[in-house]
């Protein structure tokens, strides 16, 4: 983001931040200006590219049984996104209504229901992976698709207009619009997860040279896979485990074993690790803290794996990693293959997550009719948020208590994806 970049972001947070008014009079204008911010190019006009695959006011089609009908969505790029936009008020009334009323709630939902419904009618090959709506003036919400499902209302992300003038944020706005794919996790994930698995064979293929027992070996990596996947996700904090290996061990690669062990066992109880706090980690994983000493070659090539983003690989593989490390006939395609996440909820949303969603819809029906203000009142009693807090807790139950079987699970990798799913209802 440079000095260009930022005076065209201020230019338009300018004109449009806390701006009120009509939607339908402002919306293109306010998206026209939002693609010159961000310096992309603008839909072309309507009609001069065959079957406006970028363009406003995209015409869809719809059919009931009074016939077809036409649609527009707002703003749309194929393969790229969809956006609508609503506009809510500060003080009053005006457009979509007061910002933070039940009704203004109410039509932000409407807005992703409808670009959910636009979507499904789409002559189009693929989703779009980003579906989004915009209070003009406001913020955006944003949902990510790129499996194909966006989630419920609740999976969304709030991005506020003055936001845009965040390096970070301003970069994936112009990857929406410009490299959706530059954005996909999955792929990310793929490419640390080849690195991270090439740093496991190499050290698997060691302790293996040195008669270790395949068992205290798995073991051993996988508590090793665990604690770089807990540091990265800030489980366990100050980067203890990639620090001590730069610091401590790999200079002095006699400390390594029995300081590694320290660290485990503290793990496992919870308590003090040099000057910082250690959670405990129950499910006894770290019960057993015993570690295989590894000289200072062996020490760089963990730091090496330790020193990769653990936050971007799937937990969903981590047997997957194990099980190639460890099996010879396996560790020429380490790093080369694993059943990447989507092959994966290809099987868990119709068979698990579907059912769950068309229930949770059903449920939120009910909850709009029960929170429904009274004549004259613009909130819902105390009478009618309990009543609506024991239907959402009579579903929080009932997802507790499912059970999924799954007999041939292998290294969990369907049981993990089932379980990250029903999170996001």
């Amino acid at each position: 983001m440079d000095s260009a970049d930022c005076q065209r972001i201020d230019a338009f947070l300018a004109k449009w931040l806390d701006s009120e008014g009509n939607e339908q009079a402002n919306y293109q204008s306010f998206l026209g200006d939002l693609c010159k911010a961000l310096g992309v190019e603008p839909p072309p006009p309507k009609g001069k590219v065959p079957g406006d695959p970028y363009c406003f006011e995209k015409a869809i089609k719809a059919y009931s049984e009074k016939g077809p009908s036409s649609k527009k969505a707002d703003f749309y790029k194929e393969g790229f996104f969809l956006i609508e936009t609503k506009r809510g008020s500060i003080t009053s009334n005006k457009g979509h209504g007061k910002r933070g009323t039940k009704s203004y709630r109410d039509a932000m939902q409407g807005a992703f229901n409808q670009a959910r419904q636009y979507i499904q009618l789409l002559d189009a090959p693929t989703k779009p992976p980003f579906l989004i709506t915009c209070d003009i003036g406001s913020h955006f919400e944003i949902w990510e698709g790129f499996s194909g499902e966006y989630g419920s209302y609740g999976a969304r992300q709030r991005v506020n207009l003055a936001d845009l003038k965040e390096p970070e944020v301003f970069d994936r706005f112009v990857k929406i619009f410009t490299d959706p794919q530059a954005l996909n996790p999955e792929k990310y994930r793929a490419r640390v997860t080849r690195e991270v698995a090439a740093e496991l064979a190499t050290l698997s293929r060691w302790l293996e040279q040195q008669g270790h027992d395949p068992q205290d070996t798995a073991n051993f990596l996988m508590r090793c896979i665990f604690t770089m996947f807990a540091e990265d996700v800030e489980l366990l904090k100050g980067e203890v485990f990639t620090k001590a290996l730069r610091d401590r061990w790999i200079p002095h690669p006699e400390t390594f074993q029995s300081e590694i062990e320290a660290l485990w066992q503290t793990m496992n109880t919870g308590g003090s690790f040099g000057f910082e706090r250690v959670l405990r980690f129950n499910g006894s994983f770290f019960e057993n803290a015993t570690a295989i000493p590894l000289p200072r070659s062996q020490l760089e090539v963990l730091y090496a794996a330790a020193a990769k983003d653990w936050s971007q690989v799937e937990p969903a593989i981590f047997g997957t990693l194990l099980e190639r490390a460890l099996e010879k006939k396996e560790r020429s395609r380490l790093g080369a293959h694993y059943t990447p996440r989507s092959y994966v909820e290809r099987l868990v949303r119709p068979v698990v997550m579907e059912p769950l969603r068309q229930e949770w819809d059903e449920i939120e029906i009910e909850l709009k009719r029960l929170l429904e203000p009274e004549p004259g009142k613009e909130e819902p009693t105390p009478a009618q948020r309990k009543k609506a807090a024991q239907e959402i807790e009579a579903f929080l139950k009932q997802l507790r208590e499912i059970k999924i079987l799954d007999p041939a699970c292998g290294t969990g990798n369907f049981l993990y994806v089932a379980l990250d799913l029903a999170l996001v209802i």
